[in-house]
Formats: structure tokens, sequence, C-alpha cells
């Protein structure tokens, strides 16, 4: 398959990597509000003061309900978790030795199979649903540190963020489309046929990533000149055929703080994340009593809002950055504590509010939000490690433990509920924990979090710059210095000054600070 768009490569990269994301995710989205759909439950559905008609499928050969508890469901997402946090290093082990291209690719065809196949296995076998979702998790967990090794090697500094942002985007407004769409089909169509319209996607998508995309600039053979002078200038080596067997710096990555710091991030955001995808359409089934179409567009809201965050804030950082306001570091944790602590005060809030709408309305401040924070940790690995992107993302994504957790805290502390009153007290504590932990995660990441190129990140110590050789002149006593100058200068950088500041920017702006 050609293709044939005509437009920068990298932006190709970006935008394939959006609906990637929009469609892997949504398959965790789609499935949560489907079961919420599907499963018995006590509590009748709210006839005043409802902003949809109830569905039309109830009752219908359209509709299912299974006789399980709800609290049962969350282990079904506890399963995907884990199965996703067994894969997340292997995937940017891969990614970093082999081709991330089609790690990334390969990873999504196989769980938009496994998609296909669920509505059958809903719908006769329960115990297959569980298998299904184990497989679907280690599929998946390889996606992320192979999406981000592609974009990696398509950034250049100048772009960083807001390519990370705009391509992350497609994570966070997946939520929002997976929502709105599986209440409107769950309701008014059938149960499963948003199951079948995402695998669908999926399985397309997949094939025209492997078919559009290469792993890096120097592998394209279309890349334009214009392009091509962009990665040169940043110092993206897309001329060098440089192999990628070397020895990944394991003792290095292992021991540095601010890695742990990005751990912290991503655990602290799958708890939320998880919560806000697998539990928050259960919350308001059960204690606002909601239609499935209702809890599908109030819970879409508060994403849309981020995703808007998310790519604004991506600009408004490597602006920051590229002015000199900020350092790289400050800019990160700054980023990363005014989304988080948000976030965290909003969630803390919602656990003491009685009316969904100001439920609603703190959602939508508290998840807009931390958009935010997705310019300082998901940014991150990029800033230490660009080689090793793959394999620090990889590490960062064992914050899935989180999204493990979260939904298997939800299990306990609701299957212990019994009645009305006692299922209202558990999701306040549910909302009370998962604030306590984000305001935890806020203040690791302010203290260990760093911008700066690592020690191990595998970067050179020295700077070429290579002068033009003048014709020889005996008689020219600057000949000598000049073919001297021609050699290798080298710069040897203090551990303590960022690298970004040697190696943002052209050789002029090098030479003047000799």
């Amino acid at each position: 398959m050609a293709c044939c768009v005509d437009c920068p490569k990298r932006y190709l990269v970006v935008f394939l990597g959006f609906i990637g994301l929009l469609v892997s995710i949504g398959f965790r989205t789609c499935f949560a509000l489907v079961m919420v759909h599907v499963t018995n439950h006590t509590s009748a559905e709210r006839e005043d003061d409802s902003l949809f008609r109830n569905c039309t499928t109830t009752g219908t050969s359209r509709d299912l309900q299974l006789n399980i508890d709800p609290s049962h469901v969350f282990l079904l997402h506890t399963v995907f978790y884990c199965g996703g946090f067994v894969t997340q290093i292997p995937g940017g082990i891969l990614a970093t030795k082999y081709s991330s291209k089609w790690v990334c690719g390969l990873s999504i065809a196989v769980s938009s199979v496994l998609f296909l196949v669920l509505p059958t296995a809903i719908k006769y076998n329960l115990p297959a649903v569980y298998v299904i979702r184990v497989l679907q998790g280690l599929a998946e967990g390889c996606s992320v540190p192979a999406l981000n090794g592609v974009i990696s090697a398509w950034a250049p500094k100048t772009e960083r963020s807001r390519m990370i942002t705009i391509a992350y985007a497609g994570a966070y407004i997946s939520p929002a489309i997976g929502l709105i769409t599986t209440g409107a089909c769950s309701c008014y169509v059938s149960w499963n046929s948003i199951i079948y319209i995402y695998g669908a996607c999926g399985a397309v998508w997949s094939l025209v990533w492997m078919a559009c995309v290469y792993d890096k600039p120097t592998l394209h053979p279309r890349l334009g000149e214009r392009e091509r002078g962009l990665f040169n200038t940043d110092h993206v080596a897309i001329n060098s055929p440089e192999a990628e067997e070397e020895i990944i710096p394991w003792r290095g990555i292992l021991t540095s703080l601010p890695v742990y710091a990005i751990i912290v991030g991503a655990f602290c955001r799958n708890w939320i994340f998880s919560m806000l995808i697998t539990q928050q359409p259960q919350y308001f089934k059960e204690v606002f009593h909601m239609t499935t179409a209702e809890i599908g567009f109030l819970s879409a809201v508060p994403h849309v809002l981020m995703t808007i965050v998310v790519i604004t804030g991506g600009v408004v950082v490597d602006n920051l950055i590229r002015r000199g306001l900020f350092s790289t570091t400050v800019a990160r944790k700054l980023s990363e504590s005014v989304g988080f602590g948000v976030e965290a005060t909003c969630v803390m809030a919602i656990a003491f509010m009685d009316d969904w709408k100001k439920a609603f309305v703190l959602l939508c401040v508290g998840v807009g939000f931390s958009g935010f924070a997705i310019s300082g940790y998901q940014v991150n690995p990029l800033d230490l490690a660009p080689k090793y992107a793959s394999v620090v993302t990889g590490l960062a994504r064992l914050g899935m433990l989180g999204a493990v957790l979260s939904t298997l805290v939800a299990y306990f502390v609701r299957d212990m509920a019994s009645d009305h009153a006692d299922i209202e007290t558990a999701w306040k504590r549910l909302f009370i924990i998962a604030a306590s932990i984000h305001f935890g995660g806020v203040i690791v990441y302010a203290v260990f979090a760093s911008g700066q190129r690592q020690p191990w990140s595998g970067s050179s110590s020295t700077l070429s710059v290579s002068i033009p050789q003048p014709v020889a002149n005996d008689d020219d006593d600057d000949y000598e210095t000049t073919r001297l100058l021609r050699r290798r200068l080298r710069l040897h950088r203090p551990q303590l000054v960022d690298a970004d500041s040697y190696e943002y920017g052209s050789t002029t702006r090098f030479l003047n600070t000799i």
C-alpha cells in the first residue's frame, strides 16, 4: 500500500499516532460502558431531570442483561491492566532493539481482532471474557512504548512537546468519543454494535500505520529536503546508519531518581484515568440512576476539555522553554503540579457532592486541568534520554500498576456495599483514596523530576564544528590556525548544566559561546 499524503512526514506520524491512541484507548472505554449497560442493577432509572429519553433497546432482542454483580465487572478491567503491566518493559525493549513501527502496529492489530471476538464471549461464555481481556492487555502493553519510540525519532527538539502532546491527545479525546458513541449505540442501536465498529477501525488503522510509517527519517524514501534540513539543524542524526544494537544502560536508568519521578507520575495518572474510564460510568449509574446515553454524554465532556488543554498546554510549554522563561526542569514540574494538583482537589470535592450537576462541573474542571500534566511526565522521557525514550517510557508505563490497583480497590470497596447508602459511602471512599494518591504524586514529582539530559543517555560529550579550509598560502600567518580550527572542537560539558542549552540551536549559536 502506498501512502500518498503530500505533507511533512513527521506530521503524518503524529496524525496516525493520534488516531491509533484514539482507537486503542477507545477499546477500554467502550468495553467499560457496555458492561455497565448489560449488567443487572437494582436502582431504577431517573424519571425527572433527564437529558435523554430512556433506552429504546431495553427489553428487545438488541439488548442484553447479565445476571452478575456490578462490582465483579471491575475484575474484568483488572485482568486487562495486569496483562498490560506485564508487557510494558518488554514492549519498550522490543521497540528499541528491533522496529518501533512494527511493534506498535502489530500490538493494535492483535488487540483489534480480540475485541471483535468479545461480543460472542460476553453473551455466551463469561470466563472466556477474562481470557480475552488478559490477552488484549498483553498485546496493548507494547503499543505506547513503541509509539513513543517512533515519535522520538521524528520529533525535532523545537517541536517535541507539541508532537508528543498532539499524538497523545488521541488518548485523551478517545474516552469522550468512546463514551458518547457507546452510550448512543447501546441505547438506540444494539448493545454490541460499538464493539464491532471499534474493532474494525483498529484493524484498518494497523494496516495503514504499518504501510505508511517508518521507524526514523533516514529510512523514509520520500523525505523532503526542507524537512531533512530541519532534522540536520536539530542534530537528529538522519544520515548516519547508526546501529541500534548498543547496550541499554540499565544501571543508569534504574538508579535515576528522575526516572522514578516519571513512574510515580504515571502511576497516579493511571489510577485516576482508570477510575474515569472504568468506574465513573458505574458511579453515575448507581448514585444518580442515569441511563447509558446520559452517562456517555456527561462522562465525555470533561475529556473534551482535557484534550483542548493537552494540545494548548504542549504549545505553551514549548514557548516557555524556547523563550528561556523557564528551564525544561521547571516547566515540567510546573505543568505536573498545576495539572494534577487541581484535579486532585476536584476529585476530593466530588466525594462530598450529592447533586450530579455539581459533580459534573467538578469533573470538568479537574479533568480539564489535568491536561497540563501531560506536558510534564509524559514528555519527560524524551528530555532525559531521547535515544532510550522507548525504554524509559516502558518503565514509566509500569505506572499501569495504578490502574490495576485502582480497579482492584474499587472491586473490594464496592463489593462490601449492600444497600444504596452503603453504595454512596463506598464511592465517597474511592474518590478520597484517588485524590490522596494524586496529591502524593504531585509532591514526589516536584521534588525529584528533572528536564536535563542524563549522563547515561548516550549523548555525545563533544560537539563538532567544521570550518571551511582556506587555500594554502605560505605567507598567511593565520593559515595554520584556521587549519587546526577545522579539526574537531571539543566542549566538555559540566554535568550540572542542561545539555539542551548546547544541543538546541545552530552552529552559529555554538560559536557565539566560545
